[in-house]
């Protein structure tokens, strides 16, 4: 459904005045909306100084029969993140899988950790698990997914809060990082991360370093050229969106991200992992193991196999996620 539709402008209001009440639920299987459906929650996040939580609305979207939610996909805002969020029928789908909800976060912010957001993003998790009586939602993990400004959101909040981030997706970061934001401890080092970013795009040297870095020191991180690609989607900018379903998936590039993305959730989220109890304890993963990728040639092999520079190399967790990303992106520039 485009987002200027009157389905989604009455959806919008419904949702605005909803919030003067507090968290509302909304059914979430209109016509237009593709995948599976599901209900639709609304919360906001007044600011607080102590402990400081900045204000912000938050939507989640929980699939239809879920009983219990194990992990939660955070999207952070513009037009490319809500297309993810409202219309996306694949991340839908692999939500439901997965037995995962979708989180909406309407703020935009060069950081998380000293602003308040990332503890607004804690305090929206908090405030719909008590309201829906769903208490995995305090401590269910995250997968980050932020594309540009939003992507710098998702890379402070590895830095924030480690252990509660199952994995990362950094989308076309086209403007320079700030080094404190660059530095990342040995738990962040640890969390599987995407770096996806348009061929036609700035290409920043500062996250091909924070890229670079990582990987030195043996993160399971992966560069992902989207060929073609500038910032936006074709069709897409700030205030609009008129962008093809075949233009969206090839910018957010579904066929390396979504196998990428459940090979992550099967790899460190236990299978009797149970939030409603407590936070929960993410699996390492050994990077070591798995396959390498040479992102200059696109060629892929067994990690004890691969005779380039392991440093430089995009890691995968098995050889038909490594395979899909040299299917997809190559040849790429040099």
């Amino acid at each position: 459904m485009n987002a200027k539709t009157p389905e989604a402008r009455n959806r919008g209001v419904a949702i605005a005045m909803a919030c003067l009440l507090g968290i509302a639920s909304i059914a979430c299987a209109e016509s237009g909306v593709k995948g599976p459906s599901g209900t639709l929650h609304v919360t906001e996040v007044t600011t607080k100084r102590e402990p400081l939580a900045a204000g912000c609305r938050y939507q989640l979207w929980i699939p239809a029969d879920v009983s219990v939610v194990r992990s939660l996909f955070v999207i952070n805002m513009r037009a490319a993140g809500k297309r993810l969020f409202f219309y996306d029928p694949e991340w839908r789908a692999m939500a439901a899988r997965h037995a995962a909800a979708m989180l909406y976060c309407e703020f935009e912010a060069k950081g998380v950790r000293d602003n308040g957001y990332g503890r607004s993003m804690l305090r929206a998790c908090e405030q719909f698990a008590s309201a829906l009586q769903r208490p995995e939602l305090k401590h269910a993990p995250f997968v980050l997914w932020g594309h540009s400004m939003g992507g710098r959101v998702a890379q402070d909040f590895v830095r924030y809060c480690p252990s509660r981030v199952l994995a990362f997706h950094i989308a076309l970061r086209a403007h320079p990082t700030p080094e404190d934001l660059m530095h990342e401890e040995a738990a962040a080092m640890r969390v599987p991360g995407l770096y996806l970013m348009g061929a036609e795009d700035g290409k920043p040297k500062d996250i091909r370093a924070h890229f670079h870095r990582a990987r030195h020191k043996g993160s399971p991180r992966a560069w992902v050229w989207l060929p073609g690609q500038t910032h936006w989607p074709r069709g897409m900018g700030f205030t609009h969106d008129q962008t093809t379903d075949e233009d969206w998936r090839a910018w957010a590039a579904h066929d390396v991200v979504v196998p990428w993305t459940e090979a992550m959730i099967q790899l460190r989220l236990p299978e009797d992992a149970d939030p409603r109890t407590g936070p929960v304890q993410l699996a390492s993963v050994d990077a070591t193991r798995g396959w390498l990728g040479d992102v200059s040639t696109g060629e892929v092999a067994t990690h004890a196999q691969f005779d380039g520079d392991q440093s430089k190399a995009s890691w995968f967790p098995n050889e038909e996620v490594a395979q899909a990303w040299s299917r997809f992106s190559y040849p790429a520039p040099r």
